[in-house]
């Protein structure tokens, strides 16, 4: 049995060796370098983060009572409908507040009910107050609690009837006929004391209440919840972005790979290299060519003439229309010579000079670099 010589993976050529492995090598280390920066790196971000939280929840009910009269068999009217000016009697608005909190925070204020008087300007394109005048309706009242919970509510009658007049008497008195509105509201002012910090807020749930009018109906406002929050800025580390770490690590060990395979790559010998080179001599010529047999060689009485390349001996063929010849091989690097018979001349080329192997390594590897 024949001994199996060692064999390389692949081959290449010494000039491409060195550059696939200087390329990969980079390659390798500056993809390591991404790895770790990305690896080892600690950033940081800012958020906010929420110590306690608070809310209030702000309300208004009404009623309206009527005189006695012959349109309505009952004389307190609920909300939301239209009301007769001169079947009016008072109007008993309850306001309300529904506080909830932190345990351990402190919640204090005062709240008292207003009334304000709004005569409007004539002729605005959004409405613009002319006057406004404000009457006390309810003394102000304070409050405080360590409770996380709070309902404060208050209660007043509202005699429509004397703002009613109230407005007439400014008609009179100014002779400025123009529309007017009664808000009546509760203002309330509180405070939220914790060990993280302190936070100060008012509210206003209001009616409003046309004046001056036969007939009229009744708005809210002010109704909306309020959260508070009391909060601290913290850093927190950014996480690391696994994505492109997994990817900069593929990125790497392909190098690797790459790296060490073209490590233990061989490089073509000499045979390898002319094989290669006459097979593309045939390739490329091969209807100019025709293989004989073994042992016919040039006769030595014709003259041998000697040419550089095969491109020569193609123009030779091309211009004398003569074939060119060689002796078979089944081995292509055993080719040694392709000749071409004029009469007494035989034109030679002989792909590599057997007296100098050095330097036929060196140009078929320069050809096939080029190639």
């Amino acid at each position: 049995m024949k001994k199996r010589s060692n064999q390389k993976i692949f081959k290449i050529s010494r000039q491409r060796k060195r550059l696939f492995i200087t390329t990969f090598l980079i390659l390798l280390l500056i993809n390591t370098g991404l790895l770790i920066s990305e690896a080892m790196k600690k950033e940081v971000t800012e958020e906010t983060r929420v110590l306690a939280s608070f809310s209030n929840t702000p309300g208004v009910s009404y009623q309206v009572y009527l005189k006695e009269n012959a349109l309505y068999n009952d004389t307190v009217q609920p909300e939301d409908i239209g009301y007769f000016t001169s079947l009016l009697d008072h109007i008993e608005v309850t306001f309300e507040n529904k506080y909830k909190g932190a345990d351990g925070a402190e919640y204090k204020g005062d709240y008292t009910i207003k009334g304000e008087i709004t005569g409007w300007e004539l002729g605005a394109d959004n409405p613009t107050p002319a006057w406004t005048k404000q009457f006390a309706i309810k003394p102000k009242k304070t409050f405080s609690t360590n409770d996380n919970e709070l309902i404060i509510s208050q209660s007043a009658d509202i005699d429509f009837n004397h703002f009613n007049s109230f407005v007439a008497g400014v008609r009179e008195l100014t002779g400025y006929s123009t529309t007017y509105s009664l808000k009546v509201f509760m203002a309330i002012n509180y405070t939220i004391t914790t060990e993280k910090g302190e936070i100060s807020e008012s509210l206003q749930p209001s009616i409003t209440i046309p004046l001056g009018e036969k007939y009229f109906k009744i708005s809210k406002s002010g109704m909306e919840e309020k959260k508070n929050d009391i909060t601290e800025i913290v850093q927190v580390p950014v996480p690391l972005d696994y994505i492109k770490i997994s990817l900069l690590s593929t990125l790497s060990l392909l190098c690797l790979i790459l790296l060490i395979l073209f490590i233990l790559a061989g490089e073509p010998t000499l045979t390898d290299l002319q094989r290669k080179q006459v097979k593309k001599i045939l390739k490329n010529h091969g209807k100019r060519l025709v293989a004989l047999g073994e042992n016919l060689l040039v006769s030595e009485s014709q003259l041998q003439c000697y040419v550089n390349s095969i491109d020569d001996i193609v123009r030779l063929s091309d211009e004398i229309e003569r074939p060119i010849f060689y002796e078979y091989r089944s081995d292509p690097a055993e080719i040694r010579e392709f000749f071409l018979i004029d009469k007494e001349i035989a034109y030679i080329f002989k792909p590599f000079d057997s007296g100098q192997p050095e330097r036929q390594s060196e140009e078929a590897e320069k050809k096939q670099m080029v190639s």
